[in-house]
């Protein structure tokens, strides 16, 4: 068949002139393209078109709940693209104006809406770098657009402007940040001296703190983001240390990293112990990196640890340590994770002898790493092991009557009637656990309407 693309090219005009004119008859929003095309050699009446779409979101009282707000978001990114799509490129200035309005309205946006979902934060970052890309093609100073930029970024009230500072590079010239990190840490300096010996700062110090942090990622330069929390705070945190230690490694500085790393971090040791094993392994004292690695899975076992442990050995100690790790992962009480650690170990008869003995131990309200794992072992033959996860899963949504979840609960017993013809000794047959299902959730009918249909 031929390229759509191609075939419309090879139409003639007034065909389809007819038949953009027939569509915008019954599309209210092909109707306002076509309207918006009309003004395409005038940007400023293309521009008024826009900011009356813009002024009526910020007059209107309507709050947009949980159900509502991603399709609310989708007009406000469908708008920002129009307007870098069809005015930037005509009048970036103009341009340049709006996104910096929509950015001014973040407050309507975010009040007028349940952001839970981090849908509307979304939109206003990615009005952030629509005002960079912009600036960018703007004929103007590069200080006033960095007085613009800053002024924008310092009146952030929900933390979803970072993005102007942290991608200034995008803009600003080295010399233009550098310029700007000068100015901050002289108010700074100014605000430290105006508050010494107060019992607390102002939370403006922190402000300009967060800025100069940002800046410091747009210039990839750690010694910004370590001045931008020294300079208030010479004792920093365990937070605190954390970060200027994770940018020095990111930097590839490891030894300006160890410094942060010494001294003990209280409940946040564990982070402390990581970033220690990567700067070793950095600093090439492989030895103290990969004892450190053993430590961390051998206190706390996890996937993750597991992979930041054996992934740094050389070949000739891998056997041994997965050795070790697996002698660990059985004595997890937690069955689930126990399987997970087992199955990257390549031990999945292991793995489902944990879960069939512990089966009545199985967190079913994991449903983030739970279902993975029963796939990976029904596709590996482990039905047993598969089967004790399906059950807890499905029960675990049944007893909670997670009406919302109801759904894949059915296809949870759909996919154990597929393993139901398999030997599951010592876990129950499949009959006789539908019939105990039945017995104790057989009420829940919007439950059993799904499962025909699973």
């Amino acid at each position: 068949m031929e390229d759509l693309n191609a075939f419309l090219r090879r139409q003639p005009a007034a065909a389809l002139a007819d038949i953009l004119i027939e569509l915008a008859n019954d599309h209210p929003d092909v109707l306002k393209r076509l309207q918006r095309l009309q003004l395409s050699d005038s940007p400023n009446k293309l521009a008024a078109e826009f900011r009356k779409t813009l002024a009526a979101w910020r007059r209107s009282q309507k709050y947009h709940d949980y159900k509502a707000v991603r399709s609310f978001a989708a007009k406000l990114e469908l708008w920002l693209d129009q307007v870098a799509r069809e005015l930037a490129p005509k009048d970036p200035a103009v341009a340049l104006d709006l996104f910096e309005a929509f950015i001014e309205a973040d407050e309507t946006f975010f009040e007028n809406a349940d952001d839970s979902g981090g849908d509307i934060g979304d939109v206003v970052r990615k009005a952030c770098r629509h005002w960079l890309s912009t600036a960018v093609h703007c004929e103007a100073p590069e200080a006033a657009l960095c007085e613009r930029l800053l002024k924008l970024a310092n009146a952030d009230g929900y933390g979803a402007r970072e993005g102007l500072l942290r991608e200034a590079n995008l803009l600003l010239s080295e010399q233009g940040m550098r310029e700007l990190v000068a100015e901050l840490e002289g108010t700074m300096a100014l605000l430290v001296a105006k508050h010494r010996g107060a019992s607390q700062l102002p939370y403006e110090v922190i402000k300009v703190s967060v800025s100069l942090s940002l800046i410091g990622d747009a210039l990839n330069d750690p010694d910004v983001k370590a001045r931008a929390i020294l300079s208030y705070r010479p004792d920093p945190n365990a937070m605190q240390r954390e970060t200027m230690a994770r940018a020095y490694l990111e930097a590839d500085r490891p030894e300006e990293a160890m410094r942060w790393l010494q001294d003990d971090w209280g409940h946040l040791d564990d982070r402390r112990q990581r970033l220690l094993a990567q700067a070793h392994s950095r600093l090439g004292h492989a030895e103290l990196s990969n004892a450190l690695r053993q430590e961390l899975f051998e206190a706390a076992p996890s996937v993750e640890a597991l992979h930041l442990w054996l992934d740094e050995l050389p070949p000739r100690e891998q056997v041994a340590a997965m050795e070790r790790a697996g002698e660990m992962a059985l004595g997890v009480p937690n069955p689930g994770l126990s399987a997970q650690i087992l199955v990257e170990l390549h031990r999945e008869a292991d793995a489902e002898a944990v879960l069939v003995a512990k089966a009545a131990a199985i967190d079913g309200a994991d449903y983030v790493s739970l279902p993975p794992l029963a796939t990976t072992l029904a596709e590996r033959g482990r039905l047993k092991g598969a089967t004790a996860i399906y059950r807890a899963l499905l029960l675990s949504i049944l007893e909670r009557a997670n009406a919302r979840a109801y759904g894949h609960a059915a296809r949870h017993l759909e996919r154990l009637q597929l393993m139901s013809a398999a030997d599951l000794t010592p876990l129950p047959p499949h009959e006789e656990f539908l019939a105990q299902l039945r017995s104790q959730h057989g009420r829940k009918t919007a439950f059993w309407s799904q499962v025909g249909a699973a």
